[in-house]
């Protein structure tokens, strides 16, 4: 967990700290957002990924079951870091 940083901030915090990842060296920004349901952070991790085109932003709540997270979040990585895992491990998305 040392290169990832949790951020528990109003979410009007969100576009401002998520400019800051790029010239960081953290692997990934999580933004903690415990009152929201899956469906808003599924609207924010949208609404950011249209903005920031560096960024891969995901979302992810307990609700959701299976590997899930434990608390309501929505995660900011390094779109093209990301992108180089998966295909050096052959992930497919699913829809």
């Amino acid at each position: 967990m040392d290169n990832i940083l949790v951020w528990e901030n109003d979410v009007r915090c969100l576009s401002t700290i998520a400019c800051l990842f790029p010239g960081t060296k953290f692997e990934a920004f999580v933004f903690v957002y415990k009152d929201k349901s899956a469906n808003e952070l599924e609207q924010l991790a949208d609404k950011m990924n249209n903005k920031y085109t560096h960024s891969e932003f995901l979302w992810s709540h307990p609700e959701e079951g299976g590997d899930s997270t434990h608390v309501p979040c929505v995660i900011q990585q390094d779109r093209v870091q990301l992108q180089t895992i998966r295909d050096n491990i052959g992930y497919v998305e699913q829809n």
